[in-house]
């Protein structure tokens, strides 16, 4: 029964449902959009015994702040870059996804013998804040300023005549290394910075009155925490991974928390995101308050 109600949850919401979806304030149920890649299956593992009261939605990075400006959702998993290119959206405290190190979901796949010779690099549209990432990491890092393609369709990222190319999320994990230099954007910007990236993070609208959503979703993540094994099981079986390389992905490359370092990472990721010209100048970081 658990598997079943598991799989249930983590089904992915399709472009035309999408579109069905009516306006959040207009429905009882508390509507929470988040992403569809494995490393955000422990923040809403322990919403499954809700199902009566919430609707989990999944949409990719770039779709899902578009849904909650438009009513659509009431709370998202928002990328980093999402929240300071725009204003009027509060952080819920306490849960991230964030890594303090090597990540292994976010990658830079180059074809050139060496850095120096990259002058081309193929984005997906929908990795928002991945994008700006390889972006920071080629240019303060390595002192590279190389032209980018945004791609519509990720599929055409392998066959792209770039000299390299961005993967993100589970595909991340399933791309062959083999014959490529491979940059780990998380540990770049650790070696960079020293700090933890903050990928994502919990958001809803300023003045938003959602009594008890901090708790909910601190719920949820400390639910999810403690099942990673039996996450882990589904995620291997529904991407034909080894269920141990999952396991450990969630338990030690992806981060959970929000605390005061990791806000120094984003704090630190708005500054050269700002000095590049890719989000908004004056954003400051606020926190949901009940």
């Amino acid at each position: 029964m658990w598997l079943r109600n598991l799989r249930e949850i983590f089904k992915y919401t399709s472009d035309k449902e999408k579109r069905r979806l009516k306006p959040a304030a207009t429905m009882d149920k508390l509507k929470i959009g988040v992403v569809p890649y494995m490393n955000a299956k422990p923040l809403i593992y322990g919403l499954q015994e809700k199902a009566d009261k919430i609707d989990i939605v999944y949409g990719v990075p770039s779709v899902l702040p578009e849904m909650l400006e438009n009513d659509e959702l009431d709370v998202i998993s928002m990328p980093s870059a999402g929240y300071f290119r725009s204003t009027g959206y509060e952080i819920i405290p306490g849960s991230a996804i964030a890594s303090n190190g090597l990540v292994e979901s976010v990658k830079l796949f180059i074809k050139v013998p060496s850095m120096d010779k990259i002058r081309t690099v193929a984005l997906d549209k929908d990795s928002l804040t991945s994008c700006v990432l390889t972006k920071i990491i080629l240019r303060k890092k390595y002192s590279l300023n190389p032209e980018y393609i945004v791609l519509d369709d990720k599929r055409k990222i392998y066959n792209e005549y770039a000299d390299a190319f961005l993967v993100i999320g589970d595909d991340a994990m399933k791309v062959r290394e083999e014959g490529f230099i491979v940059l780990d954007l998380g540990e770049e910007w650790n070696e960079l910075t020293g700090l933890p990236f903050v990928y994502a993070v919990w958001v809803t609208k300023s003045g938003s009155k959602l009594p008890g959503l901090s708790k909910l979703l601190i719920d949820a993540k400390e639910c999810g925490m403690k099942s990673l094994d039996e996450i882990a099981d589904v995620e291997a079986a529904r991407l034909g991974m080894e269920k141990e390389r999952c396991f450990r992905y969630l338990k030690e490359s992806i981060k959970y928390n929000l605390g005061e370092q990791e806000v120094r990472g984003l704090k630190s990721f708005y500054d050269y995101a700002l000095e590049m010209g890719e989000v908004k100048d004056g954003v400051k970081i606020e926190f949901y308050n009940e």
